[in-house]
């Protein structure tokens, strides 16, 4: 039997999610098949250059670029989809890892499968109409696992992130379906140049609404707050990472919108102002969730003046950002999740975000995730050593050759985000107050919340982020080539 790649990369995470509502009891058996899938796929696609074309598993051959036809529509891996492609499962991967301990018996498993297929069949489908809709499809999706009651742990509070999160989606879709009408109109009056200017300015504003961007940035912070800590990374960098890859294949399919004067005006306004509020507001915050929503503001707003340069570099550093995400979230999201259980997160006590009341020297009880948080929050921020770091760097070298008045102003926004992080780390190690002898038990370090010691492969996952992080922060250059090739690929610059 031959199959078609598309066929395998959207119909096998899809059949073993099924496979996984039944595991819903043994959680590392439901992490490891996520986990297999997901490397599956991404080592399908990452292989694809060196097969002879077919790959043979016994009586199954695959071709992974055969395109697929389904109701006169073409799904089909091309050369630039390989990137994207290999994030998304290999993100996917990672994140199934990191949520084996931290969500035990748990939707998100199968849940995400689904979303990585929906996100597949976005980035493969050659209709953005469609790609929108699956893309909306995965954003539907991602809310049943981000509220849900996990083991004895009650996931959050309010659910208005999510509600929040699926309105601004829903509010995206017509702007870019109107968009593809404009643009197809404009192909049959060359003439009207409004028609052209029209459809940059409307798909600027779907995009804003898409990726929240400023005015819209509010379920950044409320999603961050009120969900599952797993859950919201697994949003904000491979959904999140979907939809600027679809931005990509949107201007890489109507040229004309790179082309047009207001459209570098209007990327590099929209993103400055994303840094400069975002860095304001999370210079402020000393609530852990909150800071993640707003540091991952100020990313998507650097990655905004990055298209906004309009330049193959550009791209490459979009690319770059996207990359450093995951290891900078992942490492926020295992220390939030276990600071959020030392302030009274779990149990039958609602979950208060770790305000900064409970949260004052909590690094003493659980310092593994308290620097776990912190080491995040510099990469996210875009200091050294981090891959982020590499990437703000070049950012600001592109934009200085036109503006040094912008530099400034998008490096005082990754400042802001970098000051929310040092508050938040004074509150962490704040002196404790001197305790009663029954007390200093439960204060003990490595211990969390209820005086259970810290699991010894949250700590191991810790030490890895942290190692890879640290590592690509000396050494970015194999990943900026890897941007560089992918940017490369693009030609509407």
């Amino acid at each position: 039997m031959t199959l078609s790649g598309p066929v395998v990369l959207i119909g096998l995470p899809l059949a073993m999610s099924v496979v996984l509502q039944v595991l819903r009891r043994w959680t590392a058996i439901m992490a490891f098949l996520a986990t297999i899938t997901a490397l599956f796929g991404g080592m399908l696609v990452l292989s694809t250059p060196f097969l002879d074309r077919l790959l043979s598993l016994g009586a199954i051959n695959i071709i992974v670029e055969e395109p697929f036809y389904i109701l006169g529509r073409v799904v089909a891996v091309e050369p630039v989809d390989r990137v994207p492609l290999i994030f998304i499962f290999f993100t996917a991967a990672g994140l199934f890892v990191i949520a084996w301990r931290l969500l035990p018996h748990s939707n998100f498993f199968p849940t995400g499968l689904m979303m990585v297929a929906m996100l597949a069949g976005a980035i493969m489908v050659k209709q953005v109409v469609y790609t929108a809709l699956l893309i909306e499809i995965a954003a539907v999706l991602a809310v049943f696992p981000l509220y849900e009651p996990v083991g004895k742990r009650c996931s959050g509070g309010s659910s208005r992130g999510g509600a929040r999160y699926i309105a601004y989606i829903t509010l995206a879709l017509p702007g870019l379906m109107i968009t593809q009408l404009l643009l197809e109109l404009f192909a049959i009056f060359p003439n009207n140049t409004g028609l052209l200017q029209g459809a940059t300015v409307l798909l600027g504003l779907s995009f804003a609404i898409l990726l929240g961007a400023v005015p819209f940035q509010a379920w950044l912070s409320t999603v961050a707050t009120d969900g599952s800590p797993p859950v919201v990374t697994f949003l904000f960098t491979v959904n999140m990472g979907a939809a600027w890859f679809m931005l990509l294949a949107y201007l890489e399919s109507y040229t004309w919108l790179g082309g047009q004067a207001i459209f570098s005006s209007l990327f590099t306004t929209v993103g400055l102002l994303m840094m400069v509020i975002g860095g304001s507001l999370a210079a402020a915050q000393r609530r852990l969730g909150r800071l993640i929503g707003y540091a991952t503001l100020v990313d998507n707003g650097a990655m905004f003046m990055a298209l906004g340069t309009r330049q193959v570099a550009g791209i490459a550093l979009t690319v770059m950002m996207l990359m450093a995400r995951p290891l900078a979230l992942g490492l926020m999201t295992m220390g939030l999740d276990g600071l959020k259980r030392l302030s009274g997160g779990d149990g039958s006590t609602a979950n208060n975000d770790a305000g900064l009341i409970n949260l004052e020297g909590a690094g003493w009880r659980a310092p593994w995730r308290a620097v776990a948080f912190v080491v995040g929050g510099i990469a996210m921020a875009g200091f050294p050593l981090s891959l982020n770091f590499a990437a703000r760097w070049g950012l600001y070298r592109v934009i200085s050759e036109t503006s040094l008045f912008q530099t400034v102003l998008a490096l005082m926004g990754c400042t802001g985000v970098m000051m929310g992080v040092i508050g938040v780390t004074r509150t962490l190690f704040a002196p404790l107050p001197k305790a009663t002898a029954p007390e200093r038990t439960v204060m003990q370090p490595n211990t969390i919340g209820s005086g259970n010691r810290e699991d010894l492969v949250v700590l191991i996952q810790i030490m890895i982020l942290i190692g890879a992080t640290l590592a690509l922060g000396i050494f970015p250059g194999a990943v900026s080539q890897i941007a560089l090739h992918m940017a490369e690929g693009f030609t509407f610059f």
